[in-house]
């Protein structure tokens, strides 16, 4: 659980450029882990919006997310591979923002999240990693 993370949306990383995400498959995993989690979130709201659940079972939507999109493996371990994979996709498009996307999801990992549950932990990663982001004006949305 210590290397576990954000964003899918998770992520939000390269503001003022767009990303290319698939909102057609993004959707497709956003309800598969709806209906895992019995989150009662919204795709619009989550996703395309931007907003971080606070609900116990929304964390555990974002949780999932993570292992949807391949930035967790099954086991809700950190995965390095998958999140580079992940953010190819998203901006092949503007191959520089891959490492540097890379690079603060690995930096927010290191956080300290003893006593967290996995959902918790999610979230942390994901505030963690939006917050960087923004700093460097990056961001998965249009």
């Amino acid at each position: 659980m210590t290397c576990k993370l954000t964003i899918f949306l998770a992520l939000a990383l390269l503001g003022v450029v767009s990303a290319k995400i698939d909102y057609e498959e993004a959707e497709k995993h956003f309800n598969i882990c709806k209906e895992e989690t019995g989150a009662e979130e919204n795709f619009e709201d989550v996703v395309k919006k931007e907003k971080i659940p606070t609900s116990d079972k929304g964390m555990c939507l974002v949780e999932c997310m993570f292992r949807q999109k391949g930035i967790y493996d099954k086991e809700g371990k950190y995965n390095t591979e998958g999140t580079r994979k992940y953010f190819s996709k998203v901006f092949a498009h503007l191959p520089d923002n891959i490492e540097k996307s890379v690079k603060i999801t690995e930096e927010c990992h290191k956080m300290d999240v003893e006593g967290l549950d996995k959902c918790e932990a999610a979230v942390k990663y994901l505030t963690c990693s939006r917050t960087k982001a923004v700093q460097q004006n990056i961001h998965l949305k249009d």
